[in-house]
């Protein structure tokens, strides 16, 4: 498997819906749901969709952009994110959202997404704390997107999902510092290195540079 190098957001669109987020969250720990004013996000919304915390820790989806759907050759809503990847792959982003619900944690996933023909392609993934009722984080703005799109990408449906890379992050911190790390049952927090038995995921503070 092709390992990836250390980044932060490289795509457009996970660029420009973090900005937003960040705007309209305005230094609290995650802004409420009916702050999104689509209209505000209009260039980026076919990558774009909304889930809910259901179960431990479900992620179902409410709302998924129609580009989303159409390289996944089906509609999405109503399906859990985690049903998209493998079991090994559902444990660890499973890991990943319950430090974004409970620590309003931004996540950040790369993934290499299969046909059934094994054809592949690249995408980023971003995840943000958004608040739906009461006080707690109970949804998740979040962006998908394909570095270099092949040209098959949205006539050939995309069948599994493979975690190369998953990260957290904390947009207001300024800075890292080591800390221990956890087992898998552990839920993540600041700077721990979550290790996979083919991948390895990792947690860091700081804002986005």
């Amino acid at each position: 498997m092709q390992r990836w190098a250390r980044w932060v957001m490289q795509q457009i669109t996970s660029r420009q819906l973090y900005a937003y987020w960040d705007r309209i969250r305005n230094g609290r720990i995650a802004p409420r749901r009916f702050e999104i004013e689509p209209g505000q996000i209009a260039s980026v919304l076919p990558e774009t969709f909304i889930a809910e915390h259901v179960g431990v820790p479900g992620c179902r989806f409410r709302l998924v952009g129609t580009k989303i759907c159409a390289q996944f050759g089906r509609e999405l809503r109503g399906t859990d994110l985690l049903s998209l990847f493998g079991p090994e792959d559902r444990d660890a982003l499973a890991s990943l959202l319950r430090s974004v619900y409970r620590d309003a944690a931004m996540g950040e996933v790369q993934f290499e997404a299969y046909t059934e023909a094994h054809r592949n392609a690249k995408f980023e993934l971003i995840l943000l704390p958004l608040i739906h009722t009461g006080n707690s984080i109970n949804r998740i703005l979040g962006a998908m997107s394909a570095y270099d799109p092949p040209f098959w990408l949205g006539a050939t449906p995309l069948r599994r999902c493979e975690i190369v890379q998953a990260d957290l992050r904390w947009p207001d911190a300024d800075q890292e510092s080591p800390a221990p790390k956890p087992t898998m049952e552990m839920t993540p927090t600041a700077n721990e290195i979550v290790h996979s038995v083919r991948r390895r995921f990792r947690v860091y503070e700081g804002g986005i540079e």
